[in-house]
């Protein structure tokens, strides 16, 4: 019995000292017009089959007057059609279903049914684009944009686990990303000795709490830079992020909690931001140049949140 009231006391020193770094903490609210809201740089659109994002590796997605249009390979490599391509006539085969395009023509058929596209099919840098939602619905896949997260989800919109797209690690190589930071690993009722690394494109990914969907570089228009994250947390005290540099003292960063918003139409989404510069570092880190900290010059970014093992992300957000 004793040793079980020790471990909720260090249970809630932990909870506490984790809320006194968060500011903001017990207000929820949308971002106020009176706040400039850091802007993602080149947010890219994304187009996810099954929850997972699609690579591609040279042509990309992109937006002609409200049409999405994808190169036509997608179509054979992620969707499961069968393609002809004759001169600038394209056929498309999958099951029972035949769908016939032709480049610079807003006609096309579905199993010998005539329909009038809005944009029509073009070629590009060698590659022969085609509008993503008429193909994908003519192939009978579910299509639906995402406006926050800049997706474009086809298919099932089941969210894998944490587990199930990564492999938990060693913590050793790590642990010079941890300098002053022991806290982080050792968090009084558990230590953590494993980690999980993430690449930004493995996002979404579903947490023991929370959805988050993407994680973003974002800036003001003054040059201050922030982490954009939108997930489905409503939690009030919000996941804290943690700035890695080999051999620098790691610095846990709270949600500003004053630029948290909700998005219109989307009503389980919260859009939250951490900023990378920050005056505690000086406070409590000893940091007398803390306004030097660059994104650019971090290692990783950690994921202050409930899992079995710490998750970082590389630091590829300002390439």
């Amino acid at each position: 019995m004793e040793g079980q009231v020790i471990v909720v006391k260090k249970m809630v020193v932990s909870i506490l000292v984790a809320a006194l770094l968060l500011p903001g903490v017990g207000t929820v609210s949308a971002a106020s017009s009176d706040y400039e809201i850091p802007k993602v740089k080149n947010m890219s659109i994304e187009v996810l089959v099954d929850a997972r994002r699609v690579a591609f590796p040279d042509e990309k997605p992109q937006i002609n007057n409200g049409t999405t249009f994808v190169p036509l390979r997608f179509v054979s490599d992620k969707l499961g059609g069968a393609l002809d391509l004759k001169g600038k006539d394209i056929t498309i085969v999958k099951g029972e279903r035949t769908i016939k395009l032709t480049i610079g023509a807003k006609t096309a058929t579905v199993n010998g049914k005539p329909v009038t596209l809005e944009k029509a099919s073009f070629a590009k840098n060698g590659r022969t684009l085609v509008p993503l939602r008429f193909v994908s619905e003519a192939l009978g896949e579910n299509v639906k944009w995402d406006a926050p997260n800049q997706y474009i989800w086809i298919g099932s919109a089941e969210v894998p686990t944490l587990e199930e797209i990564s492999e938990p690690v060693s913590i050793e190589p790590y642990l010079k990303f941890y300098k002053q930071a022991d806290h982080l690993i050792d968090l009084g009722y558990k230590k953590l000795d494993q980690v999980r690394v993430l690449s930004k494109d493995d996002f979404p990914v579903k947490f023991e709490r929370q959805t988050m969907y993407r994680i973003d570089y974002a800036v003001m228009s003054n040059g201050l830079e922030y982490m954009r994250s939108v997930s489905d947390s409503k939690g009030l005290i919000g996941s804290g992020i943690v700035l890695l540099q080999e051999n620098e003292p790691a610095k846990l960063r709270g949600e500003v909690s004053y630029l948290r918003d909700r998005v219109d139409g989307f009503p389980d989404y919260r859009v939250k931001y951490h900023k990378i510069i920050a005056g505690k570092d000086r406070d409590v880190l000893g940091i007398e140049d803390y306004e030097k900290i660059r994104l650019k010059d971090l290692d990783y970014i950690g994921l202050a949140l409930d899992a079995d093992s710490i998750v970082l992300i590389k630091n590829d957000f300002t390439k």
